[in-house]
């Protein structure tokens, strides 16, 4: 079974069309056949304590789950908006414990960077590649000189597929770009428009894994 968790429901209305509602609480769950494969969707709600706690409910639940796919929309930093990325690894940006002799984004006895398996990109080579960066924040002001993305969700749920031992890729859709005059205005219209490129995105991944 896949299980795929995303943090709003806006973010794939498209794919709960497809499957049927199981539960309600604590989170909206979601089953059925998609594609060809037996799937499992988590609505977990926003922030790194609810998408944390989301999927090790789920994992829980079904320790036969195989795979975990990350679906949501994204800030950016030096990218374009509406660009779908595969996330290439992906840490925290509101994490400081370097007064222990941590790296920024660490937490102890974790990895500072939680990274995809590069089996899995090498078989989705027409996507593009990028960091993700995750922290209960919405980032309007640039973290870093780089290309990035950031999220509220993402490290969060890589970091609890390393502790259960998963295989996890996320899927991001660039909903605002950070810094821009409109960015706000953007990111409100895009919250119930990018479904349709999530579910694409996915659909050509599901083909591959």
């Amino acid at each position: 079974m896949i299980v795929i968790i995303a943090a709003m429901l806006s973010e794939v209305e498209v794919l709960t069309s497809n499957l049927n509602l199981k539960s309600t609480h604590p989170y909206n769950i979601y089953e059925g056949k998609y594609q060809g494969q037996d799937v499992m969707l988590i609505i977990s709600g926003i922030g790194k304590t609810n998408a944390s706690s989301a999927l090790s409910h789920i994992l829980t639940l079904h320790p036969e789950t195989r795979f975990i796919i990350n679906l949501g929309i994204v800030g950016g930093h030096k990218v374009n908006l509406y660009d779908t990325y595969l996330v290439s690894e992906v840490t925290y940006h509101d994490v400081d414990l370097t007064i222990f002799n941590y790296e920024y984004g660490q937490i102890p006895k974790y990895p500072t960077l939680y990274f995809t398996d590069t089996k899995i990109l090498n078989k989705l080579e027409d996507f593009n590649q990028i960091r993700l960066y995750t922290g209960d924040i919405f980032s309007t002001k640039p973290i870093n000189p780089n290309s990035y993305i950031v999220d509220m969700e993402g490290a969060s749920i890589y970091q609890v597929a390393h502790s259960y031992k998963y295989p996890v890729l996320a899927i991001k859709v660039v909903s605002d770009v950070l810094g821009s005059h409109d960015q706000m205005e953007v990111y409100k219209k895009s919250e119930t428009e990018l479904s349709n490129a999530l579910i694409d995105a996915l659909d050509q991944v599901l083909e591959v894994i």
